[in-house]
């Protein structure tokens, strides 16, 4: 198998998994599109070099992810949401083990018992991950709310909610966090 010294994850990356070698070094096993191979970096290290390629970083990612979403563990991280690349974890970032999948590429799932489900990517892959269909369900649904809401943000689109009949709209400039209210004159 092909080994890698760098890489930058890109919207047709589909998940990432550690791997060691015979010698105990740890690698990342990619899938991207229909092709697997090594890169000689953990996944945390690929990860962050790709969030410093889009002008983030990991603690800027994890920041914008609460923001949205609240709570403090397993958020998702989103690179770049123009791209789709919106990335959750089935554990912590911190932790070893678990598979780090890009939301857009889960085709489906299938519980095999109760802590542990088999999840089918778009390009035919099948991956065991040691959690249950409930919870991968609900991490890639995180992740797809935060693609939707960072999406809708950089958009520039202005956020308009009119009450009939009273002469009142609110409107949210792009980027805004507060609505002002405008009376028709």
């Amino acid at each position: 198998m092909v080994i890698r010294k760098n890489y930058v994850m890109n919207k047709e990356t589909v998940a990432m998994m550690e791997h060691y070698d015979a010698n105990g070094v740890q690698l990342t096993m990619v899938v991207e599109g229909e092709n697997t191979f090594l890169v000689a970096r953990p996944r945390l290290d690929i990860l962050n070099h790709t969030l410093n390629h889009f002008g983030l970083d990991l603690d800027g990612g994890l920041a914008g992810a609460r923001s949205v979403l609240g709570g403090t563990y397993r958020l998702p991280v989103c690179i770049n949401a123009q791209l789709g690349m919106v990335w959750f974890s089935s554990r912590s970032f911190r932790k070893s083990g678990g598979v780090w999948f890009s939301y857009i590429h889960i085709d489906d799932f299938d519980e095999m018992n109760g802590k542990e489900t088999l999840v089918y990517t778009d390009y035919g892959h099948c991956l065991p991950v040691p959690l249950s269909k409930k919870q991968l369900i609900f991490k890639r649904d995180q992740a797809s709310y935060l693609h939707t809401t960072f999406k809708q943000r950089s958009l520039g689109k202005k956020t308009y909610y009119y009450e009939p009949g009273s002469g009142i709209t609110f409107c949210k400039e792009p980027g805004g966090m507060h609505y002002r209210v405008k009376r028709k004159k």
